[in-house]
């Protein structure tokens, strides 16, 4: 995966017409990261939900398919996230860090280079099943496609005892997997798969016409971000930090109010 460059500074908060006069000027292609973005944080990620009015403005924008092309973006698999939102195929979706990408025609497509990573999954399997206390808060996530192990609720330092020895696992037994670090959690994915690589799939299928719009919170997220930067626009959502997004807001309520300010807009059009 290449490198991305060093994030040179804090973003400034999105100017509230910044996006109506991009989609003014032509389609966009808006892409948005699920956990953080558009539901909170939550201590269980089975648990997370949509915030109030995310899925209504999604759904009144992905109804513009020739002004806008919607598409959620997660570390979470294309089923699971369908299931959560319940928007069903009103949207295009890419999963697991772009492992798994749906477009148009609603079928979910795996990366070529998840077959070749099948046996290192299996090693980290077993190594979680041996090394992961029960009762001591922690919870791996089986994707199928990667493994998370989430330490959201663990003791600090048994946590960072913990994830060491999972980070170290994964460099020196599995080759093709790298360990990505979220926001309390570390994961086990193939090397190839980014959401910088996610976008760039999802820009193949909504065509050259439509600007690129990312949102996300994340450290994954900057990859989408360096992505976006060539020809269109990167919004980071939480707390100001140095990323490589070219705007900030601040919370995913704050997100859902951009996107109903955006389908109104469209609407007087």
């Amino acid at each position: 995966m290449p490198q991305r460059p060093p994030p040179a500074s804090k973003p400034p908060p999105l100017p509230r017409a910044a996006l109506l006069e991009l989609a003014a000027r032509g389609p966009i292609l808006l892409c948005l990261d699920y956990d953080g973005t558009i539901s909170d944080l939550v201590s269980r990620p089975a648990s997370a939900r949509p915030v109030e009015g995310a899925v209504a403005a999604i759904k009144a924008l992905a109804a513009r398919p020739e002004r806008v092309a919607v598409a959620i973006v997660s570390g979470r698999p294309v089923a699971e996230i369908r299931r959560m939102t319940g928007l069903g195929d009103a949207v295009m979706y890419s999963g697991v860090h772009g492992l798994e990408i749906a477009g148009g025609d609603a079928q979910v497509r795996v990366a070529e280079a998840v077959s070749r990573c099948a046996p290192e999954l299996e090693r980290v399997r077993t190594w979680t099943a041996r090394n992961v206390p029960q009762g001591a808060g922690f919870e791996v996530e089986d994707k199928r496609y990667s493994l998370a192990l989430h330490y959201r609720n663990a003791e600090r330092a048994a946590a960072a005892e913990l994830c060491a020895r999972f980070e170290e696992f994964v460099r020196a037994k599995t080759p093709n997997l790298r360990a990505a670090h979220n926001k309390m959690v570390v994961e086990a994915i193939p090397a190839a798969a980014s959401k910088g690589e996610a976008l760039r799939a999802l820009c193949r299928e909504a065509g050259a016409a439509f600007v690129p719009v990312y949102f996300g919170d994340d450290r994954t997220d900057e990859d989408a971000f360096a992505e976006a930067a060539g020809r269109g626009v990167g919004v980071l959502v939480g707390e100001a930090r140095p990323s490589l997004a070219r705007w900030r807001v601040e919370n995913p309520a704050a997100v859902v109010r951009t996107l109903k300010t955006l389908a109104e807009s469209l609407d007087s059009r």
